[in-house]
């Protein structure tokens, strides 16, 4: 007997636990006085979960049927206490009330429509439309239909056995109330406030009200984000059974994540952006840092297939819209700098999306209740640290343009026909790449410009990572190798780039005399390891260039890199291995080479004092000039 079609019945394990739920609230409604509590907490807190999923299953359904009734109808933004206004698609738009004016582009007009009309075609009933541009192929599908203007009323013919197949969802294990209530105080304080992602209120409300319990995408969401606080918590609950080693602080929470590539025919939801941001800053600091390059490239796609690198400048910026904007550009800043730092191609250039960048408004300012009003501003008196972001994202803009202009893998066809290549080219990039460069420091946010005495510390905080990082981001590629002359003529690179491994290393070695370790995306390591290869170079070329070089003076540099890196490889394990690469090439002496050569158990402080004998590393590292 041929089987009917119809909706996937829920399986019978849900059945039961919605059953058991339906009958305990009509016990609880039947005696609400009288009703008996359990004494034991994992009773009461299984019988809690049970009433939420049962109450979440509810509200989908009630949804379900009123899209069904109502078709046309897409509901208003949720408001800030929907526990789904931080995991809302970001195209579930508004209705536009008012024609769309003359000025618009005409094409913008098309791509909306053709989204929404293939939309209509989706596998999936109640999902939130996809984007298309203006080059897809369904730009004639779409033609078609306009000439037919009419459907035929006859049902799609849906594949439904190509839909994502269902998966067995573990229930996920979260911190104790008083541990995740402390790592969301520590990723507020010590990661958001240098990479704006989630914001508190919601993400707190929607804790309150166990969201995380019911919805897997925000529970993820939760969990990456107690991952990575738990860098900067000391409490031993963050480490998986079994071992004791403080790089594993955040993988008991980590190892949870489920992050499902099968089909991808769900439209994704802003929570697998969030989700992929944290997980890659995250993955950063660990052994498996390539990893993050490859979440990145699947981030992008996430963003794109919603349009989420697309401006609209006819839409109200909502408190959803933000947090799409702050996670695109933050997958945006991590693809770009990890692509540098591997030697890789970028995900996507500038020349693929023309969002707007994030508003300058801190998120305790935020509230869009009232649609009258603007409503994410910030206050004249307050200096907002959100300046710094913005300012972050225009470097990493620069620095993209240099990792495309710099090391593309085929130069443009125009510049060969107009003889720009070469030396000529190279020439041409740097003096540009220089002068945006110098425009970029001299419009730096007042509040965030460089001051060692500044006692705002998240304010100083974000003037080490702008200025850390600006300062190497061009000549490295033009230092000379061992034979070679200048490469760009006019532009010493290896002693520009000597110039600002110290400038850099000043700044650092400023931040270091607070006592503090910073843990935030785009921190210290990295630019504190790139000066101190620089600086080696530098001294190394002198060596062979037959110069009179003081070692201990010169070498003093490069120890004091190593000692600004030494406490950032206790929870670092990427630090401990930029620590290693320093200390090989640091040995002067090639006696010491020879006398040393199993390496594994060679620490740099023991080097030190063979080639210093009776010498303290302290008295070697010295004093700043």
């Amino acid at each position: 007997m041929k089987k009917k079609r119809g909706p996937k019945p829920i399986p019978k394990k849900s059945t039961e636990s919605f059953e058991s739920a339906h009958s305990l609230v009509s016990h609880i409604l039947a005696e609400p006085d009288n009703y008996p509590i359990p004494d034991d907490v994992g009773d009461v807190r299984s019988m809690l979960v049970n009433i939420s999923r049962y109450a979440y299953h509810l509200q989908k359904e009630l949804d379900s049927q009123d899209r069904r009734t109502s078709p046309g109808n897409l509901a208003a933004m949720p408001s800030l206490s929907s526990p789904s206004v931080i995991g809302s698609p970001l195209l579930a738009e508004t209705p536009d009330q008012n024609p769309v004016d003359d000025s618009q582009d005409p094409d913008e007009i098309d791509e909306k429509k053709l989204s929404e009309t293939l939309d209509k075609l989706s596998l999936h009933e109640q999902l939130p439309r996809r984007h298309f541009g203006m080059s897809s192929n369904f730009v004639l599908v779409q033609t078609l239909l306009d000439y037919k203007q009419v459907a035929t009323g006859r049902k799609q013919d849906i594949f439904r056995w190509q839909r994502d197949l269902p998966h067995d969802e573990i229930p996920l294990v979260f911190p104790e109330p008083d541990l995740l209530r402390e790592l969301i105080g520590i990723y507020f304080t010590q990661f958001e406030v240098y990479m704006p992602l989630l914001h508190r209120k919601t993400f707190e409300h929607s804790i309150a009200q166990g969201l995380h319990f019911v919805d897997v995408g925000f529970g993820n969401v939760v969990l990456a984000m107690c991952a990575l606080a738990s860098r900067c918590s000391s409490d031993l609950r963050n480490m998986p059974d079994g071992t004791n080693s403080s790089y594993s602080m955040g993988w008991r929470w980590y190892r949870q994540i489920s992050f499902k590539i099968s089909t991808f025919i769900e439209t994704p939801r802003l929570y697998d952006l969030q989700l992929c941001v944290l997980m890659v800053m995250y993955l950063q600091a660990s052994s498996v840092f390539e990893s993050s390059w490859i979440i990145l490239g699947v981030a992008m796609r996430l963003a794109q297939a919603t349009g989420a690198h697309r401006k609209r400048p006819h839409e109200r910026r909502t408190i959803e819209r933000e947090l799409w904007i702050r996670a695109f550009w933050a997958i945006v800043s991590l693809d770009t700098f990890a692509s540098i730092f591997l030697g890789r191609p970028r995900v996507t250039t500038a020349d693929d999306f023309d969002v707007e960048f994030p508003l300058d408004c801190d998120q305790e300012y935020w509230d869009d209740t009232d649609p009258e009003k603007e409503y994410l501003l910030q206050p004249p008196h307050e200096p907002s640290k959100t300046s710094f972001w913005i300012h972050f994202i225009k470097l990493a803009e620069i620095a993209a343009l240099a990792h495309r202009l710099i090391y593309p893998i085929k130069k443009s066809e125009h510049w060969k026909r107009l003889g720009i290549q070469g030396a000529t080219w190279n020439q041409k990039v740097v003096m540009e790449l220089d002068s945006k460069l110098n425009a970029w420091v001299d419009t730096i946010p007042e509040q965030v410009k460089w001051d060692p005495n500044r006692t705002n510390s998240v304010l100083f905080e974000q003037s080490v990572i702008l200025y850390t990082t600006y300062y190497m981001q061009v000549h490295k590629k033009f230092i000379p190798k061992p034979g070679q002359d200048s490469i760009l003529h006019g532009f010493p690179s290896l002693a520009i780039s000597s110039n600002a491994a110290r400038s850099c290393l000043h700044v650092a070695e400023a931040h270091k005399a607070r006592q503090q370790i910073l843990q935030a995306p785009f921190a210290l390591p990295p630019s504190v390891f790139l000066s101190a290869i620089v600086l080696l170079i530098n001294f190394w070329r002198g060596r062979r260039s037959n110069l009179s070089l003081d070692s201990r003076i010169e070498m003093r540099d490069v120890y004091r890199c190593i000692e600004i890196l030494r406490p950032y490889e206790e929870r670092h394990q990427g630090a401990g291995r930029m620590m290693c690469v320093i200390s090989s090439p640091t040995m002067l002496d090639l006696i010491l080479v020879q006398r040393h050569s199993q390496r594994d158990n060679f620490c740099w402080s023991t080097a030190t004092s063979l080639v210093y004998p009776g010498i303290e590393s302290q008295s070697i590292l010295g004093q700043p000039p």
